[in-house]
């Protein structure tokens, strides 16, 4: 086990045990996992990662101590991107469960340590340990008067080779830990620096709205769960006749999202363009590019409520393209989603569980 000098540095999700539990598991992992792939990407060039821990990043830099101005330019690099990062999945969400609604609940803390770390390498990750990377985790669970603040200790400012204040109100304080003692620190609160962080401009869905008309279905099933199913593209060949995979660009489903569908007859580009919800309707849209047949395409669906159990679903397709849909095709094209509210229907209907609490 080597030995070495580091700067220990933890960027820690606040909120995160109240969203892991209270909202629908699959979604709230896959929307912490995007977020901390933001947060090693900005970083993943100046600083090693030790371990991640669930709602923590143990990240660590070899050699002596950075400046107070550049740990904090650090820190809020990381900041900014995982604030941009979130509000861009809030604007692009198609999701009406509570994980996907509740993800702006979600912001940053940080910890960032100086002193000697030990060194386990084991399958190609450094594990760090020692009493210096205790007193980093330790001070997640301090007195700081926020939920998202910079906390810098003493011992690294100490060991910096300048300690300028770099524009930032800083307070002093102390934490008290068995078989540690006492650890001082300063701390600076974030909350106006998130306020500084320019919102995502909202998707525009970018096509007219024609006359065509809706093709209506009933599905015995609540009307969200059954939305659920239609709108999680990955797991469509679960249930569409002919669709044989899905591949994807990224792990979730997003405006704007793409997604690779290969059916037995075509293969298809198919990407969210808007979702809107109301009290007891959810309308969905999404682009259909299938290149092989000349086709660019939007579908729009539609769940309405019935009751508790069962709702209407409604379709229709409309023609993005500059040439128009010939009457062959476009019989093909009404057979291909009438078999499509059909499969929905027979999924819908054995379902077991509500994707919601």
């Amino acid at each position: 086990m080597a030995g070495s000098t580091a700067t220990i540095l933890i960027p820690d999700i606040s909120g995160f045990t109240e969203f892991m539990t209270n909202t629908e598991l699959s979604h709230s992992s896959t929307a912490i996992s995007m977020l901390i792939n933001t947060i090693i990407d900005v970083v993943k060039d100046e600083y090693e990662i030790s371990e991640i821990e669930g709602d923590a990043v143990l990240m660590f830099k070899r050699g002596s101590a950075p400046s107070q101005k550049e740990i904090q330019g650090t820190c809020l690099k990381i900041f900014n991107a995982f604030h941009s990062q979130r509000n861009w999945m809030q604007q692009h969400n198609v999701c009406p469960c509570e994980a996907c609604k509740e993800i702006t609940s979600l912001t940053l803390k940080f910890v960032a340590h100086h002193g000697s770390v030990g060194e386990i390498k084991a399958g190609g990750f450094t594990k760090l340990s020692g009493t210096d990377v205790i007193i980093a985790h330790r001070l997640l669970k301090n007195s700081v008067p926020s939920n998202e603040y910079l906390l810098l200790t003493e011992k690294l400012l100490q060991h910096s080779i300048e300690s300028t204040e770099a524009g930032m109100e800083w307070s002093v304080s102390s934490e008290d830990y068995p078989s540690i003692g006492k650890v001082d620190y300063r701390y600076a609160l974030l909350n106006d620096e998130r306020k500084k962080i320019p919102q995502s401009p909202k998707p525009q869905a970018g096509y007219s709205i024609e006359s065509a008309a809706y093709y209506e279905l009933p599905i015995a099933c609540n009307y969200r769960d059954a939305y659920m199913v239609l709108m999680n593209i990955p797991t469509r060949p679960e249930w569409l006749s002919g669709l044989q995979k899905v591949e994807q660009d990224i792990p979730a489903v997003y405006v704007g999202s793409i997604h690779y569908c290969t059916s037995n007859n075509y293969k298809a580009i198919v990407s969210p363009i808007q979702m809107t919800m109301t009290e007891k309707e959810i309308s969905y849209a999404e682009s259909w590019e299938i290149e092989e047949r000349g086709l660019s395409l939007v579908n729009e669906f539609n769940f309405k409520e019935i009751n508790e159990t069962d709702c209407v679903f409604s379709w229709r397709f409309l023609n993005a393209g500059k040439t128009e849909i010939v009457e062959e095709e476009r019989t093909v094209l009404l057979q291909g989603m009438q078999q499509m509210a059909k499969d929905l229907k027979e999924y819908c209907e054995k379902l077991e569980a509500s994707f919601f609490h």
